[in-house]
């Protein structure tokens, strides 16, 4: 079965794996006026705290900017749509309801939000205060009749109270005393990793060395190979030179009968005419 999928802000790849994971096509929209009559659509949104999170270098939300009643415009379109909160997903009921919206709501355990960090729940309250708008619009889309109610869930209206929980005095010295306990562990495998890094280096000048003698030794593999070809030539031309030789010899030979023989005649001519 497919289904479309809008978010507001972030895309949330891990709702997107586990409804893949259940079976459904997925397909992600960049613009609502894409949205396909005869499809389940779902608009997705997250809490404060896991937009933030998701926009640490510049937080900010686009909560404030969904327009509720985009909804009505969507169904009046005839294209059936759900909000859905990604920071607390309860599958079964959501798989369900693309299903048959009729469909009764199944009973499984309840979803529950994730136990934030202390930091970013402190960096999420103190940003809500200078912005509560967004908080105003994540509560209005928690009691939107299409959002937490067809999770079978309880609309997450005291978030802040969930991150003031999480803020606490003890829990934030924890985190602090987690975090440099990390930190000292770091500098002691940094210690432990210089010498690490100069046998690298040393293995290194190592290797470089013997490719320079591997390459040294293929060069004089090739200077050695085309020795042998010249000592093969120096052969050949011996041998020509040997043969040559033969021949002078033999032409010199041939040349001294026949300079006895021009002798002979001429005293026998010698000897006729007398």
């Amino acid at each position: 079965m497919d289904i479309q999928l809008y978010a507001y802000g972030p895309a949330p790849l891990a709702l997107s794996e586990h409804i893949s994971h259940a079976g459904l096509q997925c397909t992600a929209l960049s613009n609502l006026l894409e949205a396909r009559r005869g499809l389940p659509l779902l608009l997705v949104y997250a809490d404060p705290l896991e937009a933030i999170q998701d926009n640490r270098d510049a937080p900010s939300l686009t909560l404030a900017g969904v327009p509720l009643d985009r909804l009505l415009d969507l169904q009046a379109a005839g294209i059936r749509c759900r909000l859905v909160n990604a920071s607390c997903v309860s599958l079964p009921a959501l798989v369900a309801w693309c299903m048959d919206p009729v469909m009764p709501i199944p009973n499984p355990v309840l979803p529950r939000f994730a136990a934030p960090d202390p930091f970013d729940a402190l960096l999420t309250l103190g940003w809500l205060n200078e912005h509560p708008e967004h908080l105003e619009a994540y509560q209005a889309l928690e009691s939107h009749p299409l959002a937490a109610a067809l999770d079978g869930r309880p609309p997450d209206l005291d978030c802040l109270a969930r991150y003031q929980q999480a803020a606490n005095l003890d829990a934030l010295l924890a985190a602090r005393q987690e975090r440099a306990a990390l930190e000292a562990d770091l500098v002691e495998l940094v210690q432990q990793l210089a010498p690490l890094q100069e046998r690298q280096l040393e293995a290194m000048a190592l290797h470089q060395q013997l490719d320079l003698l591997q390459a040294r030794l293929r060069q004089a593999d090739a200077l050695q190979e085309r020795c042998s070809e010249l000592q093969l030539s120096l052969q050949a031309q011996q041998l020509d030179l040997e043969q040559l030789a033969r021949r002078l010899a033999l032409l010199e030979q041939l040349v001294s009968a026949g300079s006895d023989a021009s002798q002979r005649l001429q005293g026998r001519l010698a000897q006729a005419l007398a």
